[in-house]
């Protein structure tokens, strides 16, 4: 299932030029086309840097989904963030499939935007978890 509006290459030239791309990683394959990007830009919690990300945009190809790919781009790129002692992650996006990943919902902490709530999961990567509005970077308006 494609849900793309076709500017995750936008948001993400967006994010490099605002220096907001905090982690970048591809998959290619054979032949050297990308086929799935993962991206994680800072965020800030009640107007504060606190060692939390955004995990967007998620991209995959939609002939090589459902084969395990996006998701182990995910798995270690989670992995990658934790080793650099990020704080935590946040999400928006199909509940179903960043659950299975250990997104959940945290009782007090909420994305900026109303539209985003039902669609928001987060995950405590170090400490304790936070409570308050999650602001992303500005390259997402």
């Amino acid at each position: 299932m494609v849900f793309s509006d076709g500017t995750e290459q936008d948001l993400v030239d967006l994010l490099r030029k605002l220096g907001e791309l905090a982690l970048s990683m591809v998959a290619g394959d054979e032949g050297g086309t990308i086929i799935d990007h993962v991206a994680f830009s800072p965020t800030t919690i009640d107007h504060a840097q606190c060692g939390w990300f955004q995990m967007a945009p998620v991209s995959v190809c939609p002939s090589v989904q459902r084969m395990g790919i996006g998701s182990a781009l995910i798995e270690a790129e989670i992995g990658q963030l934790r080793q650099n002692g990020a704080c935590g992650v946040a999400v928006v996006g199909n509940p179903a499939y960043y659950e299975r990943f250990g997104f959940t919902v945290l009782a007090g902490l909420a994305p900026l935007s109303k539209h985003d709530a039902q669609f928001f999961r987060s995950m405590v990567l170090a400490g304790e978890a936070r409570s308050g509005t999650l602001r992303y970077a500005s390259a997402f308006g």
